[in-house]
């Protein structure tokens, strides 16, 4: 497994973490919370000469999903699905939830491929990822064990 964190510019004006996982055999990749520079995360994903499985998202929060330049525009020039805890795949598209108008005017239009819950597992080659469903800061927010 090859782990990469990068600190992601975002237009909140701090940097997001931001992670890429790699199974080295089946060069299947991860990407945690695409939130900005999809540039710098498609020059990596080229550079681990990887396939994009999944986009996860962490919370449905506008400084983690930044829909014209993070996730959308990665699913758009790499592929794989979209995936978020069920209770926070309906603040993907509401502006009170995802907070978008009090850091930027755009919209955010965005859709998961799935929703996940607690203690699902995701599978990337060889690798297996449980979810631990963890709100507080919002009410589907998650983390990944492996």
């Amino acid at each position: 497994m090859i782990l990469k964190e990068l600190k992601i510019d975002t237009w909140v004006g701090d940097p997001t973490n931001c992670y890429i996982i790699l199974d080295e055999k089946s060069k299947e990749i991860m990407v945690i919370d695409p939130a900005g520079d999809v540039d710098k995360i498609v020059e990596l994903i080229n550079i681990l000469e990887g396939k994009l499985k999944y986009i996860y998202l962490t919370h449905c929060h506008g400084d983690h999903i930044t829909g014209v330049t993070g996730v959308t525009e990665l699913k758009n020039r790499c592929g794989g699905k979209i995936l978020i805890h069920r209770e926070d795949a309906e603040g993907l598209n509401d502006a009170n939830i995802n907070l978008t108008p009090y850091i930027r005017e755009e919209r955010i239009e965005l859709e998961a491929d799935s929703r996940v819950d607690d203690n699902d597992l995701i599978h990337l080659g060889d690798l297996e990822f449980k979810v631990i469903h963890t709100p507080g800061h919002t009410k589907g927010g998650t983390c990944l064990y492996i």
